[in-house]
């Protein structure tokens, strides 16, 4: 379970991290301290604050997805 710590300071950025979940089949959740969002719904990304730092992870049993998401979040890291 490895969860990293992300900052979406601008709507550009929380777009930006849409699109490149996205592209992932995997379920993939932000946990921002009082609840657990899903990625997938572009609302509830939305009403995180914005450059408050947040923990994103995804869920896949695939190494290489998870590698590769890991990749794809240094952008967003903290």
């Amino acid at each position: 379970m490895n969860r990293l710590k992300i900052k979406l300071s601008t709507p550009e950025m929380v777009c930006d991290f849409i699109n490149v979940c996205s592209k992932y089949d995997c379920d993939i959740n932000l946990y921002d301290g009082r609840s657990v969002i899903d990625v997938k719904s572009i609302v509830g990304v939305f009403a995180i604050d914005q450059g408050k730092e947040i923990e994103v992870q995804a869920i896949s049993s695939d190494k290489s997805v998870i590698s590769s998401f890991i990749e794809d979040m240094r952008k967003f890291e903290v």
